[in-house]
């Protein structure tokens, strides 16, 4: 008999995966728990409509992340610190870059997206760090914190 699988069920078949499987293992087991559907050319043609459409959201997202990297790239963000003297109070965080792309460019950036590089969790140092916003996916723009006297 042959199924459409809508779950993964392990060691048989993958979901939205078509196979052929004895009539009892699929009357007892697999239509009672709703892991398979009998196969009909319908059923195909609505799975692979899903798909295409999972698949074109997919690319629409790898578009937008592109353009993000392409505007974000080389940017200058300036932040400011009090100074007294010959110290520096105060630092930079992950958190206020984040906050700051999100305000100037209206994307979403959280904290987890920005990088300094390496072991460093905030800037303390006045002058220009190079930072990476990865978006994943290999997905990720270089950019600069100036960091001034303010």
């Amino acid at each position: 008999m042959k199924v459409i699988f809508l779950e993964h069920v392990l060691h048989v078949a993958k979901a939205w995966e078509i196979k052929e499987v004895s009539s009892g293992y699929a009357s007892n087991f697999l239509f009672p728990k709703k892991l398979a559907e009998p196969y009909t050319q319908s059923i195909e043609n609505e799975i692979k409509n899903a798909v295409q459409k999972k698949e074109s959201e997919r690319r629409v997202l790898l578009w937008n992340k592109q353009e993000l990297v392409d505007t974000l790239t080389w940017e200058t963000f300036l932040f400011s610190l009090k100074w007294s003297g010959s110290k520096v109070y105060g630092s930079v965080s992950t958190k206020e870059v984040a906050e700051y792309i999100s305000r100037k460019y209206k994307i979403p950036v959280s904290k987890k997206h920005i990088d300094f590089g390496g072991v460093h969790s905030s800037l303390k140092t006045l002058g220009s760090h190079d930072i990476y916003v990865d978006f994943g996916e290999n997905y990720a723009a270089k950019a600069i914190v100036e960091i001034k006297i303010g």
